[in-house]
Order: structure tokens, then sequence, then C-alpha cells
């Protein structure tokens, strides 16, 4: 039984961070589009800021199960994993809403298991397969309805957007590929607060978070949704994603992780009124189906 109810926190966990994640990016948006911040701004406050709590919560619950071994090596291989994988995931991620919105944004951000793919593939980590080729057809196909709108002479989402959103896809199968090597050296709340942390510091020198515009009519409500993005959207979301992997699969983690670009979707929809048209709309159910197809099969090889 005990083990039953552990199992039963992990899937409400990482169904709670997923969707926080998703719910997190549309308020994000919704800063953007109606106050003066700015995503250099953003990411570097979001950085800075989780990346304390994070650490903090490392030194509070896991440094005695787990103390640091950082030597030279995995210290260089941590920098260079926050400045290319987390920062970089966090900003082409944000510049994507900026430029567009939180559904397409998040959606794009989706389609990084191909690169993976074919990274391993080139690799000769794993040979290319039939499902491989089914994959890639179909993130492409769906990207290209999310793109369009089944419309191929005009696109129905702005460049920057999407330019931004497919580089935050590989931004993040490099983030999902560099994580893995430095897993085996530090604690989970090491790497995400650590790699947020440095990140937060190298984007404090582009564009430093005390630098703020306090002359902009700020309300309670606008700060609270600034606030809730940060903490509950990005802190709590990977908090609770990561505890949650204490006790589920990584194939469970995989296909419920979906809940973040389908709350992303649907918080933009019903807060934001955005729209979506048929076809993007059966593009958004492609790409998530072949991500889900991802986590139940490839995971597996």
């Amino acid at each position: 039984m005990a083990t039953d109810s552990k199992h039963i926190r992990g899937l409400i966990f990482v169904l709670l961070g997923a969707t926080l994640w998703g719910v997190g990016g549309t308020a994000s948006d919704f800063i953007f589009k109606n106050t003066p911040v700015t995503v250099e701004w953003y990411v570097a406050f979001r950085l800075t800021v989780s990346g304390i709590i994070l650490l903090f919560a490392y030194w509070l619950f896991s440094r005695k199960q787990q103390p640091v071994r950082m030597d030279r090596r995995t210290l260089g291989m941590l920098i260079i994993y926050s400045l290319l994988g987390m920062t970089m995931v966090q900003y082409s991620f944000m510049a994507a809403i900026g430029y567009g919105n939180a559904a397409i944004a998040t959606v794009l951000q989706y389609t990084g298991p191909i690169y993976i793919i074919l990274w391993l593939v080139i690799r000769k980590y794993s040979k290319w397969t039939i499902a491989d080729a089914f994959i890639i057809t179909g993130m492409i196909a769906g990207v290209v309805l999310l793109a369009t709108n089944g419309d191929l002479s005009k696109l129905a989402v702005s460049p920057p957007a999407l330019v931004w959103g497919l580089i935050s896809g590989v931004a993040l199968a490099y983030y999902t590929l560099h994580a893995q090597v430095l897993l085996y050296r530090l604690h989970p709340l090491q790497l995400v607060g650590g790699s947020m942390l440095i990140g937060g510091i190298a984007m404090n020198f582009i564009h430093p978070i005390w630098r703020f515009d306090f002359t902009f009519e700020w309300t309670a409500g606008l700060v609270a949704i600034l606030l809730f993005s940060v903490l509950i959207g990005t802190t709590l979301a990977f908090l609770l994603y990561i505890s949650s992997l204490k006790h589920i699969s990584s194939k469970e983690a995989g296909i419920l992780g979906t809940m973040e670009p389908a709350s992303a979707v649907i918080s933009s929809v019903l807060w934001l009124n955005i729209s979506m048209g048929w076809y993007q709309t059966i593009g958004i159910i492609i790409v998530l189906g072949v991500a889900i197809y991802i986590s139940v099969g490839r995971k597996d090889k």
C-alpha cells in the first residue's frame, strides 16, 4: 500500500508540475503583452530567482543524501551546460512566446525529440528505423500545419516566433542529452538550480534585473501574475517534476509531461483568447501524439 501511495503521489506531482509549466508559460505571455517587461529581463529574473530557490531546496532536503561532488571538470561541464543548455532553452522559449504566444512556443519546443533521434543515429548510438522516419515525418507535418494552418502560401505564425520555437527544440535536445552525463555526478536539484543560477548571472550582464521599469503602473494583479509565472510556473513546477521521478518511471513522466503543451494551449485559448485554426489544432495533436509515441516506444529501446 505504501508503494502504491508513493506511485500515486508521483503521478500527481508530474501532472501538476507539467500543468504549472504550461500555465506559467501563458502567464509569461500575458506579462509580455501587457507590461514593459522584456524577454531579456524576464529570463534573467526567472533564472536567478529559481536557481537560488532550487539550490536552497537541495541544501535543505537533499544535501546529506547526495553531497556535492564538484571537481574542475564537472564545474566546466556545468558552466557549458548552463549557457548552451539551460539559458538557451529558457531564452529561445521566452522569445518564441514574446513574438508569438505560449501555445505555439510550447508545442514547437516539443520538436526536441527529433533532434535527439537524429543525433543518436548520426553518432551511431542507435540504428535508423522505420519508427524514426515515422516520428520525424509526423513532427514535420505537425509543425507545417501549425505554422501555415493548411495554407502553404503564407505563415499563420510570425517568422521570429517560428524560428525561436524551433531553436528552443534544438536547445531542449542538447539540454536533455548533456544532462544525462551530469546527472551521474550531480543531484537533479544541484544540476537544475546550479545551471539556472549560472545562466541567471550570465543574463544579468545582458540585462540586469535591477534595471526595472518602476514608472509603469504595476497593479497587484500584474505583480501576482509575474511572481506566479516565476515561483509557481517555474520553481515549483521543477520541484514537483523532479520529486515525481523518485516514484514513477521515465515512461510515465514522459507521457504525463505532455500536459505542459496541453495546458499551455488550453490556458492560452481560455485566458488570452488565442484562436487556433482547425489545421493548427490538427498539427498540435500530431506533435503531441508523436511525443507520446516516443515516450511509450522509443525510451524502451
